[in-house]
């Protein structure tokens, strides 16, 4: 192409080839050395088909702006003033709408706070508070073989609930089991999945939102059936509660730390907590209770959410607090 007074760009060089958009995430860009020569003047009969998109004071703005067209696969120039006193951005006339879009977006990325680093935590295994639920499981259950009319006293029943204000039941519930497998089954889940969730979130805290994520499944669960006759009982729903807390807490971390918030990459977590579901809550027995399942699930997805971000919340405070009150501007951020 013919030699211009400004800095032509009407192909994409090795090194800058990427997907449209790409180049929006770059903080800063030190264009290639020597800088390319610029006449004094700008030469625009030279490149009569280009408008200017934008313009700016210095040359290395003026280039990461032309970075950004470039990724969109379009041809721009940067020409200098013709005072001398800054650049002006040339693109295809045809491509204004699209490039002030993606310009606008570029703009925005740079003037956006820095994200808050916080360092990854992690508890202890929640050793004591999982024991103490595997004892109050076992206990009850021999309790219930020597006295089975606490069943009928404590079973989560839509009739009893709603039509007597029983209102424990819920809970109660949690803690009976039908036989011996059903109840050796809940255990190894409960133990795995509340590891897990003690570890991400606290043992005493951890076993808590369990706890009440399998209470308020049951209750939804009996809410939805509250036309008809309906008990259930078992750790079931406390246990898909768990496996519900971890994932949404998984789904919290991802929109947290991914760079697109328009991306789909929080369906991941979700996706996965979704297989784990069917796979363990849709069982071949038909007293399976797959809603009670679903609903412990749906309601630990939400007690996840709150929690991660409640976590994130009182760690930001906490650092903020212990740093120094003189600390102002650019050194009091967090990291």
């Amino acid at each position: 192409m013919p030699q211009h007074a400004g800095f032509a760009f009407d192909t994409i060089p090795a090194l800058l080839v990427a997907a449209p958009g790409t180049f929006h995430q770059i903080r800063s860009f030190q264009h290639p050395q020597p800088v390319p020569h610029l006449s004094e003047t700008a030469n625009p009969d030279e490149s009569p088909d280009f408008v200017q998109v934008g313009y700016y004071d210095g040359m290395t703005a003026a280039f990461e702006r032309a970075l950004v067209i470039l990724a969109m696969g379009l041809a721009c120039q940067i020409e200098k003033t013709q005072d001398g006193e800054g650049y002006l951005l040339l693109a295809d006339p045809g491509e204004v709408g699209r490039i002030e879009v993606e310009l606008a977006t570029y703009e925005h990325e740079q003037t956006a706070p820095a994200p808050v680093v916080l360092p990854p935590m992690e508890f202890d295994a929640g050793g004591l508070p999982t024991a103490l639920w595997v004892l109050s499981v076992c206990v009850v259950f021999g309790m219930q073989r020597e006295h089975p009319e606490i069943i009928a006293k404590a079973v989560s029943s839509s009739q009893a609930i709603f039509e007597q204000g029983e209102w424990w039941r819920p809970f109660t519930a949690l803690f009976l089991h039908a036989d011996l497998l059903h109840l050796l089954s809940n255990i190894a889940s409960g133990v795995l999945f509340g590891t897990w969730v003690c570890r991400s979130l606290g043992p005493w805290l951890g076993w808590t939102l369990i706890l009440t994520a399998g209470t308020l499944g049951n209750g939804l669960n009996a809410a939805a059936r509250s036309d008809e006759p309906f008990t259930s009982l078992g750790a079931s729903t406390a246990v898909f509660g768990a496996l519900g807390i971890l994932t949404g807490f998984a789904i919290y971390q991802t929109l947290r730390d991914q760079a697109n918030p328009s991306s789909f990459r929080h369906l991941v977590p979700l996706g996965g907590g979704l297989v784990l579901l069917s796979w363990l809550g849709v069982g071949s027995d038909p007293r399976t209770d797959v809603a009670g399942h679903v609903c412990g699930f749906a309601v630990g997805i939400l007690l996840g959410l709150g929690a991660a971000w409640g976590r994130r919340a009182t760690s930001r405070f906490t650092q903020q607090a212990r740093r120094p009150s003189s600390m102002t501007g650019e050194d009091a951020r967090l990291p």
